[in-house]
């Protein structure tokens, strides 16, 4: 029955790891057999070989036309997204079994909260789980889009090659040209493919971490035993028929307030006891296991965080000023405008979840003071209550929030910051190519 579960809220998980191991990004699972993991192995090697191949090829030319601000911003482009991908896929390769581990510390306890009878935290998963089908096919689109423009509309003379590039042969004269635009084809639909299994997995740490964080600050402000009941678990085939009835488009504020006391884990929910402390306790307890959470959450995503906000930020400077230089080409407006759109969708969505789960990590600490602790204890054993109350607001202190290397937060403000700065270089650049 579990696999209902996973159907319901892993769907972009379930397409974003097959994608991950059928590119070679992740090994075959140990129960393949040897032939498919030595081809595994092959066509890792393979696809590696082949980009190193396209990165120099895109070097030769920067080489040969580095007084040229056009070509040298056109094949910024390729070369820093290209760099990109391939930082991210060499870290998700050597990075397996922390990001399979993580994978089951975030969906876990989602495994049991979407299972709990509480509507309310259905609501909230059901429109997360929405929101994130709108977004990877969204972005799925918009990356086919990218490379249809690029391979197919990209204006261009007989003989002349979508992407600017040197090859040790006439790739001018048939039957070079076309097996170079094969070539040139392959090493883009295979890269945008790869950042969209890896950004979709990535993006979903932060994403389901923001409902578990929504639940334990809703568990928080109903540890009172005596009037807020406690959530019971029930049967999946129920689960899904509920899930299935709700619209999402009709989703209020209202809809998605969690009214009992919510179990992360089967053991929560089969407990007799009940009572304000154990309500308290056990919020402690998945209080201090987010904060591990986060911690591996914020080891793992460090680096990519790094390398895409560096990245996207010269790629969105060099595309906005290959649109502004390529007024009379519309298949090259086309084509920079994709870009600008994915490089912006990409900041966007990082920092829009980033700035959501700060959001929920920071009414920890209302919530606690909302719990209700001053109707559980008399003046007897106040000492108690004082004990109690001081590891959840010691742990509050520390502010829960996803960081890149802790140099900065994923944020809204982050990110307007991120389009200044592209902006500011932007004006450099074509300031300087006027003055030329």
């Amino acid at each position: 029955m579990k696999y209902i579960n996973i159907e319901i809220h892993r769907k972009v998980l379930n397409m974003s790891i097959p994608m991950l191991r059928c590119g070679a990004i992740w090994p075959c699972v140990p129960s393949t057999g040897t032939i498919l993991k030595i081809l595994n192995s092959f066509y890792m090697l393979l696809n590696f070989s082949l980009l190193i191949f396209y990165l120099i090829t895109l070097c030769t030319d920067l080489y040969y036309n580095y007084t040229d601000m056009n070509v040298c911003g056109n094949d910024g482009c390729y070369f820093l997204g290209t760099v990109m991908i391939m930082f991210k896929g060499y870290k998700f390769r050597t990075m397996y079994d922390k990001i399979l581990k993580l994978i089951d510390d975030v969906y876990g306890p989602i495994d049991t909260l979407i299972r709990t009878s509480d509507r309310g935290i259905i609501m909230n998963i059901k429109h997360s789980l929405f929101f994130e089908n709108l977004h990877f096919y969204a972005f799925l689109i918009s990356c086919l889009s990218l490379s249809f423009t690029i391979i197919v509309l990209t204006p261009r003379e007989k003989g002349e090659l979508p992407i600017r590039a040197v090859y040790p042969f006439n790739s001018t004269i048939s039957p070079y040209n076309e097996m170079a635009l094969f070539y040139q084809a392959y090493c883009v639909l295979y890269c945008l493919l790869v950042i969209i299994a890896l950004d979709m997995t990535t993006i979903a740490f932060i994403r389901w971490s923001t409902i578990q964080m929504k639940a334990l600050t809703a568990n928080y402000k109903n540890c009172d035993a005596k009037s807020i009941k406690r959530a019971t678990l029930i049967s999946p085939s129920e689960t899904l028929k509920i899930i299935n009835e709700i619209n999402p488009w009709k989703i209020t504020d209202e809809d998605l307030e969690i009214r009992t006391f919510l179990p992360f884990e089967q053991s929560e929910a089969d407990d007799t006891e009940d009572s304000f402390v154990w309500r308290f306790r056990t919020c402690i307890k998945n209080h201090q296991r987010l904060l591990q959470l986060m911690i591996s959450v914020n080891a793992t995503l460090s680096p990519f965080l790094l390398v895409q906000f560096s990245t996207s930020t010269l790629i969105i400077c060099m595309s906005g000023f290959q649109w502004i230089s390529n007024t009379g080409s519309h298949g090259n407006l086309i084509k920079y405008t994709v870009f600008l759109e994915i490089c912006f969708a990409e900041l966007l969505f990082w920092c829009y979840y980033g700035d959501e789960f700060n959001y929920s990590a920071d009414a920890i600490t209302y919530s606690q003071w909302m719990s209700g602790w001053e109707n559980a204890f008399n003046k007897k054993s106040i000492y108690k209550m004082s004990n109690l109350m001081t590891i959840p607001m010691n742990q509050s202190i520390r502010r829960l929030e996803i960081k890149a290397f802790g140099m900065f937060s994923l944020s809204m403000p982050t990110f307007l910051s991120v389009v200044k700065s592209s902006y500011s270089v932007l004006v450099l650049m074509t300031t300087a190519n006027s003055d030329e």
